[in-house]
């Protein structure tokens, strides 16, 4: 036993016959342009170790990123256990796991020099369309390696990759500010910023005539980019902590109808060079393709050991965690399932409306309640099918569970925004408080 995890678990094993070892390595370098300069190219670093044990029935954790103690973590662990939640869990043993792409060569072998480049480039094509904007590029690469080894004879490991970039153009007029932002993200390898660029380009050609829009009740077309903060609403609520807790609106509503039934949600692990893909969780459990709405009907809540233990159900593989923390329930991707109209069709679709391309923060919103009130970052307003121009100083509101229930079609493209594949949605009716007198 010359590895400080196995070190760390024999020692564990003298004090209990429940312990559980998650060991994590990585290293990331990462290149930022602001203002049009290069600002750093950074590199860090970072490797720690978190132990779990059952003790007495009860759950104690520590970690460390100083492996020249390991006694005193095994003492922490143990200690804490006595103030620890009863376990509702055993951890598992050796199991079966699916075949995951998470990792690429080719991230680790992308020199950094090229991603200087790539930045530089871009900038200098967007100010040769206007030299008055401002940019910033974002570009980073990292790989890991985690190994999780328990008390049941569980011994598995895996290293992963990711890659990530992003463009950001301001624009100055006056007393007016606009900005774009678009980027990608993934664990293999994504150098096309170029794609990126002229859909911020084109953005901003879109936007550059300014409209007033009275408050009143408007059709609205929300973007894939935008879908995030309506999405968040049932992400929120179908996690198995906060049913636990009473504290979801979804709780004991499985196999209600819900939403629209063209609304199919799942929450999906297994899906190949993904930013948040895995053949198995922080505990070990497999990784899964789990509906969380199909038709528009609740199918199911996504748990890790502890919350499923409670309340009497089965993991989900949703064990999300750092060596610094304990699991708990956290989303892998989020897919919705596309439907059937074009994007250009939403908007010759609509004879007096607003299409909604960037949202600003959460604003007033109440997730849980599904209560949403955020000020529009990047908004169109549409007139007989067209985009005439920009809307801005204006903010959407409404309630998630009602506009999912008043939809006029679903996008028939999804795109990936982080680790959501999302198509954009056309909703029949949406409150904005609006900019004219």
């Amino acid at each position: 036993m010359n590895k400080v995890e196995e070190k760390i678990l024999e020692l564990a094993l003298k004090q209990t016959p429940s312990a559980e070892v998650l060991y994590d390595e990585g290293k990331s370098r990462s290149v930022s342009f602001e203002n049009n300069k290069l600002k750093y190219v950074s590199t860090k670093s970072i490797r720690g170790i978190g132990l779990r044990v059952i003790k007495d029935g009860r759950i104690g954790f520590s970690s460390t990123t100083d492996f020249r103690k390991p006694d005193e973590l095994v003492a922490h662990a143990i200690e804490s256990a006595k103030f620890g939640q009863i376990a509702a869990f055993e951890f598992p043993s050796k199991n079966h796991f699916p075949k995951i792409a998470v990792f690429d060569q080719q991230v680790i072998d992308y020199p950094i020099h090229q991603c200087v480049d790539i930045g530089k480039e871009a900038i200098a094509k967007a100010l040769s369309v206007n030299s008055g904007y401002e940019c910033g590029v974002s570009m980073g690469k990292g790989h890991g390696m985690r190994r999780l080894i328990n008390s049941k004879g569980l011994d598995i490991s895996i290293a992963s990759t990711s890659f990530s970039f992003g463009i950001e153009i301001l624009e100055v007029k006056g007393q007016s500010l606009l900005w774009i932002g678009e980027g990608e993200s993934s664990r293999g390898l994504v150098t096309d910023l170029n794609k990126h660029l002229d859909k911020a380009l084109q953005s901003l050609t879109l936007a550059q005539k300014e409209l007033k829009l009275k408050t009143g009740v408007y059709p609205v077309v929300v973007t894939a980019k935008a879908m995030g903060n309506l999405l968040a609403t049932f992400e929120s609520g179908c996690n198995g902590k906060l049913v636990q807790k009473g504290a979801s609106p979804l709780t004991n509503r499985l196999g209600e109808k819900i939403l629209d039934e063209r609304v199919s949600i799942y929450d999906d692990s297994t899906i190949d060079m993904a930013d948040s893909s895995y053949p198995w969780d922080g505990e070990g459990v497999p990784s899964q393709r789990t509906p969380l709405f199909e038709k528009g009907v609740l199918k199911n809540y996504i748990f890790d050991l502890q919350t499923a233990g409670i309340m009497k159900a089965k993991s989900t593989g949703n064990g999300g965690r750092s060596f610094g923390s304990q699991p708990s329930p956290g989303n892998a991707n989020v897919t919705v399932e596309p439907g059937n109209m074009t994007l250009e069709a939403m908007i010759k679709d609509i004879k007096y409306g607003v299409l909604v391309d960037q949202v600003l923060g959460g604003g007033q919103s109440n997730i849980l309640a599904g209560e949403f009130s955020v000020n529009i970052d990047l908004g169109y307003l549409i007139e007989n099918g067209e985009i005439i121009g920009r809307v801005k100083d204006c903010m959407i509101a409404g309630n998630a569970f009602e506009v999912f229930n008043n939809i006029v079609a679903i996008g028939d493209k999804a795109e990936w925004h982080g680790s959501t594949k999302v198509p954009p949605f056309y909703f029949q009716a949406m409150n904005i408080a609006g900019n004219a007198e």
